[in-house]
């Protein structure tokens, strides 16, 4: 067992000062020092820096790995220009997959903060990486097949790397599914895919309403989305609506990305059957989406995260700058409140979603935290929040299952 005393603790969406923590690979008890001390005679006390700040490790539970070579030859400003650019140097993008600076990508999210990440992946090309790295997580085997003539040949190797995951799962590797969006997958394929997810009890993630481009095709059958599919396959029809997509998975446990031009009553779907949103605002500015509507989100009762999705449409895969961004794109929002808020969106919200336990510093939590070097002292612990978003201050721990991990410079 070990012990922490820093200055503050963030515990159950309060901050708690000169408290301390007992904990092995499950947070035990959070009280005094002199009374952990007493209980726990022989457990190891840690050296924390003054001004130190603990809470839980952060939560990317949307984000694809494969593209970590961040690169200029996507186009950015619409969904579509982004889709025409990532198809035309689709060669290149995969020939730059590299299991080395994949494991770079893992080891600098963690320094800055991430213990846990919902890998998005589409050719099995992170499974190395991942499999070596101490992050948790939970790897998103995605599927995309929207032509009726591909549906048996990419449904194949879809189940062939989703039985990959399977043989490597651990601890830390949770498999899982992703159905890329209703636009890129075969209402047909997707039936199949969530029998398995519904048979084998995994966690499903899907892009949901991105893009207007989106919005058209699926309520008109036109716009950008038309023209893409005429001269990509020569045949633009598509195999749903968004209300019948999402009818399809029914109480299949879903984590729906983007939904920035999502209707009211889409929304309601997802809230009743208990499905979730990750929220990218970096990348929805890159792409020329909407903001997403957080109100209208609270007000339905609709839980959110914010996650930072690939390199191909942000530049960095830190969280406190995605949450930076986010602090500044959600104007309507009181900014120290809000800041809670965003913490929550990176700890306790997701992990709800991914159904693991940790995102807080409470009894009975699993022991992924982080310990943070504040710059002073705070007279006022409510301002803690929106400072660790506005400032980059160093982290100078992280536990994963209260290990601790260790990186070159440690």
């Amino acid at each position: 067992m070990k012990i922490l005393a820093p200055k503050y603790i963030f515990s159950e969406n309060k901050i708690l000062e000169n408290y301390a923590v007992v904990f092995n690979k499950q947070i035990i008890k959070i009280d005094s020092l002199e009374n952990i001390i007493k209980e726990f005679p022989k457990a190891e006390i840690l050296e924390s820096s003054p001004n130190s700040f603990l809470m839980a490790g952060l939560i990317n539970s949307h984000t694809h790995l494969e593209f970590s070579n961040h690169t200029t030859e996507y186009n950015y400003g619409s969904y579509i220009e982004w889709l025409n650019s990532v198809v035309q140097n689709f060669q290149e993008l995969s020939q730059n997959i590299d299991s080395e600076k994949i494991e770079l990508t893992l080891q600098n999210m963690m320094k800055s903060g991430t213990t846990t990440i919902g890998a998005i992946s589409s050719q099995a090309l992170d499974f190395e990486a991942l499999k070596k790295s101490p992050i948790r997580k939970i790897i998103f085997n995605e599927i995309i097949a929207s032509q009726p003539h591909q549906v048996d040949s990419l449904f194949q190797l879809f189940l062939g790397r989703l039985n990959d995951c399977e043989n490597i799962k651990d601890e830390k590797l949770i498999p899982a599914i992703a159905i890329h969006s209703p636009f890129s997958v075969h209402k047909i394929v997707v039936k199949k895919v969530l029998e398995i997810a519904k048979d084998r009890k995994y966690l499903v993630s899907a892009h949901f309403m991105e893009s207007k481009a989106e919005r058209d095709w699926l309520d008109n059958e036109s716009g950008d989305f038309y023209n893409f599919y005429m001269k990509n396959y020569g045949v633009a029809k598509k195999s749903t609506t968004a209300k019948e997509f999402l009818t399809q998975f029914g109480e299949v446990q879903t984590i729906f990305t983007h939904c920035n031009y999502a209707n009211h009553s889409e929304l309601e779907i997802i809230f009743d059957k208990n499905h979730s949103i990750s929220h990218c605002p970096v990348s929805n500015r890159l792409l020329g989406g909407n903001t997403l509507d957080i109100q209208k989100l609270n007000e339905q009762k609709i839980d959110w995260n914010i996650s930072t999705d690939g390199l191909s449409s942000n530049t960095s895969l830190n969280l406190f700058d995605e949450l930076r961004t986010a602090l500044f794109s959600h104007t309507f929002e009181n900014v120290e409140q809000f800041a809670f808020s965003l913490l929550n969106s990176v700890t306790k919200i997701p992990a709800k979603q991914l159904r693991i336990n940790s995102g807080d510093i409470s009894t009975g939590k699993d022991s992924d935290m982080i310990l943070i070097q504040l710059e002073d002292k705070f007279h006022q612990v409510e301002k803690i929040p929106l400072h660790l978003i506005l400032n980059k201050y160093p982290i100078y721990q992280t536990f994963i299952f209260g290990e601790r991990i260790l990186f070159g410079t440690d």
